[in-house]
């Protein structure tokens, strides 16, 4: 059994968990760089967080400032994720010991239901402060947590709700409070805004369809997300003419209108700039789409002046290289408008090629061939498989396929077949399309084919 240089085991060592403790609170503890990242003290003992936080709940008794205070305390040092499930085995304890109506399930807990209506308890000021206290668990998934940690935030809310506190409802309408009220609401003759930091919404209603209105409603986007306002979002639009960006396909949603709107004026478009860098997160999401159409925020708005000129090519090129391939694909259906906007020309191949590389496996289109079956694209795309590793992987790619000990160019070659399939379509067809080309352009095509 492999011997851990690190501690994990309460009892015996509770003298050493209490300097752990005081080392958090004083902001003396270091993290160690190797995983599992246990903490470490001045004098070289390491701890695993999770006891760490065990430890606390069993020795200091309840009270919401002070459990919030340790708890923001380690996300400071190593952020939401590192003690995410560790602190709702934690908190659920403390709710199933407070409450007798809460059972215990295999993996969590739970309130089960009653066939008959029961009147609403009556809670206790701790009790109160306990649920408020589950109440910010929540809010931290939400506001801290992969997109999909929603779903426990949920969870969480519901027991609240369940148990009789009023908190969540309080919360739907007012959000956390720590957001400035100039922040979260504004009014005028133009545009109204209005935003929630616990259930991440932003609705935005114009009064008057004028670059003036477009550019307050923007203003008030980025000031949200410049705050402590969560990162997987949604965006609500109202307004008497709604237009769509012109991509088939993509879906109708408050983000769609917004920069369909506000992209037809020039002067707005730094505004939309500002918004892609503030919004663009790996990982991160717009709540109100789900499935097929899910989308790393920032999407729209991309897309919106991706189709405006030439100088937001690399725009395109940074969000194909961000977006997660593994769990997007809404993207797809802006390429086949993108190609019909610019078509194929030096500079926009890389970002045709970026737009293939970004997911993984880019529909074909039969449209795809009629634009680069030509002597001139033909060329631009042996060009691009002949230089790929240089035009296409960057450093962190390389570093990546390094480490892992992944051949770079045997990755290159997988990756020009994925260009080759979305471009021209199945393998099958290529004998096809090679006898419609010109000699000199068969002659190219053939070059594409070889490994």
């Amino acid at each position: 059994m492999r011997e851990l240089n690190y501690l994990v085991k309460i009892e015996g060592n509770e003298s050493l968990l209490e300097k752990f403790i005081e080392a958090i609170d004083n902001n003396t503890v270091k993290i160690d760089k190797a995983y599992p990242n246990p903490y470490v003290l001045d004098s070289g003992e390491k701890f695993l967080l999770s006891p760490i936080i065990e430890y606390f709940f069993q020795t200091r008794p309840f009270s919401k400032e002070f459990y919030i205070s340790f708890v923001e305390k380690l996300r400071k040092l190593t952020g939401f994720d590192s003690y995410r499930y560790s602190l709702g085995l934690q908190a659920e304890e403390l709710v199933f010991n407070s409450f007798e109506r809460v059972k215990k399930g295999k993996y969590k807990i739970f309130i089960p239901k009653t066939k008959e209506e029961l009147p609403k308890p009556i809670l206790t000021e701790e009790q109160k402060e306990l649920l408020r206290f589950i109440c910010y668990i929540a809010v931290s998934h939400i506001k801290y947590g992969p997109s999909y940690a929603t779903v426990t935030a949920n969870e969480y809310f519901d027991v609240v709700t369940e148990l009789g506190s009023d908190e969540v409802e309080q919360l739907k309408k007012n959000g956390t409070g720590k957001l400035p009220k100039e922040l979260i609401e504004y009014k005028d003759k133009d545009f109204t805004g209005k935003a929630n930091d616990v259930f991440a919404t932003i609705n935005i209603k114009l009064i008057t369809e004028t670059e003036e209105s477009y550019k307050k409603a923007l203003n008030f986007v980025n000031s949200l997300l410049k705050s402590d306002f969560p990162k997987s979002f949604e965006i609500s639009f109202s307004s008497k003419n709604k237009e769509l960006l012109p991509i088939k396909g993509l879906p109708k949603c408050g983000q769609n209108y917004l920069f369909a709107g506000a992209v037809k004026y020039p002067n707005l478009h730094n505004d939309i700039l500002e918004y892609i860098n503030l919004a663009k997160k790996k990982y991160e999401w717009y709540n109100n789409l789900e499935d097929e159409n899910c989308a790393m925020p920032s999407t729209f708005a991309v897309f919106a002046l991706g189709l405006q000129d030439e100088k937001y090519f690399d725009t395109l090129i940074d969000y194909y290289k961000t977006v997660d391939d593994e769990h997007q694909s809404v993207h797809a259906k802006f390429t086949s408008v993108f190609l019909e906007k610019f078509g194929v020309t030096e500079k926009s191949i890389k970002v045709y090629i970026n737009a293939v590389l970004s997911m993984q496996e880019h529909p074909h289109n039969k449209a795809f061939v009629s634009y680069f079956a030509n002597e001139k694209s033909l060329k631009l795309l042996l060009d691009s498989k002949e230089n790929f590793i240089s035009y296409y992987f960057t450093e962190e790619d390389l570093k990546e396929y390094s480490d892992s000990g992944t051949n770079v160019q045997e990755m290159a070659d997988y990756c020009w077949e994925s260009v080759m399939y979305t471009t021209f379509g199945q393998s099958k067809d290529f004998a096809k399309i090679s006898k419609e080309l010109k000699d000199s352009e068969k002659e190219i095509f053939e070059k594409l084919l070889q490994r």
